[in-house]
Order: C-alpha cells, then structure tokens, then sequence
C-alpha cells in the first residue's frame, strides 16, 4: 500500500459507489451531475498531463495530476486516484520516463471508471446531459 492509503496494484475499475452516494447525499440526479463534471474534467486534466510530459514540465504535471487525484478520491474513483497520485509523485523525479506508461493506465481507469458508472446509471446518458 502507497504511503497515502492507496494501493498502486489496485483494480483501475475500481470505483466506490459508496462514497458517491455519501458526497450526494443520496440525490440520485446530483450522482449524475457530479459524475458528469468528474468525468469531463478528468478527461481535460489527463491531456494537461499529456501535454506536461511533452515540454517535461513537471509542475504543471504535478498539479494536474494533484487536482485529478483529489476529484478522483472526493467521487470514489479509487482506480483513477492510484495512478493520479502515482503521477504526481514521478512529476518530482528527475527522470520522468515512467510517466507516459501510467498516463496510459489512467486514461485505461477513467475509460473504465465511465463503464462502471454507465452501468451504474443504466446508460451514458449523464455524460451527455447538459
């Protein structure tokens, strides 16, 4: 287990649906729009990284990948919030050489992470809502 309670070899699917209906407070309709922003924010925050990683800058790699693991944590997306923190601790190594293989992996949870909240839901169609 990393040394922030989460544990790296963590399923990427893993979600907690728990936690979601407890930041809710059980609004089903609130679930959805939260699930929502969390996944279009996610989405922009993992081309931020992307984008850190081609002009090796590691701050903004840093803190994109800090506010990904927060959002990640606050809606339950556990598998998401391993790598994300596992990327913002690379953004502080001088070689940044394992940080596009677990950009891959984050990008695998969160396409994940949406499956497992379309069942969920029964449909993608919180993704599309405006």
């Amino acid at each position: 287990m990393a040394r922030d309670g989460f544990d790296p070899s963590a399923s990427t699917a893993e979600f907690d649906f728990g936690r979601l209906a407890e930041v809710s407070g059980g609004d089903r309709e609130f679930e959805r729009e939260l699930s929502r922003e969390y996944t279009g924010q996610s989405w922009v925050l993992l081309a931020q990284i992307a984008a850190a990683l081609e002009r090796r800058d590691g701050g903004t790699l840093r803190r994109s990948a800090h506010t990904l693991k927060g959002s990640s944590r606050t809606i339950g997306a556990e598998g998401v919030a391993v790598l994300a923190a596992l990327l913002e601790r690379i953004a502080d190594e001088p070689d940044l050489s394992p940080a596009p293989g677990m950009l891959e992996r984050a990008r695998r949870a969160l396409t994940a992470t949406e499956q497992a909240l379309d069942r969920y839901f029964g449909s993608d169609e919180y993704r599309r809502a405006a």
